[in-house]
């Protein structure tokens, strides 16, 4: 590193250094969401236009310069040839904060359960003994149903998400045991969601052979099958709200037909 000066945080009042960090001292926490090439190469062509002019936000480990926001501006600058960054190193006690605030890019729910997944083991590794509901990861974390989103998007990539959310926000909340439980419990969950959408595949595959077909078809399914609808708290447990679903997916696998009652209405 070649030079840095620190200077004073002007909400929190704490510490931060602004330091010059060649490329090759500096590497990408783990819990970032996935690069994507496009808004690498968008970003590289704003650095030939106006220069590198947003720091990367950094903490460090040790030795390791470790890059908690800006992984897209690091891998355009890497692209360019950039040798040396402008950053501003943080206690890494924000760090966590920081993973769910990071607006480089507006993230998809995939994106979001990604960082979430990563952040929750963050704190799983720490200490295992935290109540999952505790503040402090309730505040790094948005919504407890992206954790079960990203297990999910692990073991299935290719799962279909954000058809579940709604039932998702009203049955999969912050959990009243140590993390240790609660990641064996979110495992369990994914488990479920897995099995619901595997069957939720099979039946728009039946609606399909009886030649109605669109886009939103998936998610319409999921929709018609639901049963928590638009009640404003569901009484149901997330075993039961999901084991619900997928009898009534079934059905509809049965009876694919039904739902061209609601398609018309």
């Amino acid at each position: 590193m070649d030079m840095s000066t620190k200077i004073e945080e002007p909400f929190h009042g704490y510490t931060q250094e602004v330091a010059l960090i060649p490329v090759g001292e500096l590497k990408v926490i783990e819990v970032q969401r996935k690069p994507s090439k496009a808004h690498v190469k968008r970003l590289g062509d704003s650095i030939k236009r106006v220069g590198f002019v947003v720091p990367l936000v950094v903490v460090r480990r040790g030795d390791e310069n470790v890059i908690i926001d800006g992984q897209h501006r690091f891998l355009a600058a890497k692209e360019l040839g950039i040798k040396k960054l402008p950053t501003i190193i943080i206690p890494e006690k924000y760090a966590h904060n920081l993973m769910e605030l990071n607006v480089e890019k507006q993230m998809s729910i995939r994106d979001k359960a990604y960082v979430s997944l990563n952040v929750y083991r963050m704190y799983l590794e720490e200490d295992e003994s935290i109540q999952e509901d505790d503040g402090r990861i309730m505040d790094s974390i948005e919504y407890a149903h992206y954790v079960t989103l990203g297990i999910a998007y692990e073991r299935r990539p290719k799962i279909f998400g954000s058809a579940y959310e709604f039932l998702l926000k009203k049955v999969d909340s912050f959990l009243s045991m140590p993390l240790d439980k609660a990641m064996k419990e979110r495992e369990g969950r994914a488990g479920m969601l897995i099995e619901t959408d595997a069957l939720a595949r099979k039946t728009v595959d039946e609606i399909k052979k009886l030649g109605v077909d669109h886009p939103f078809l998936y998610r319409e399914v999921i929709s018609f099958c639901t049963p928590a609808k638009r009640k404003r708290k569901a009484k149901k447990s997330f075993e039961e709200a999901f084991n619900s679903l997928k009898k009534n997916l079934n059905g509809l696998l049965l009876e694919p037909s039904k739902i061209r009652s609601k398609l018309n209405g």
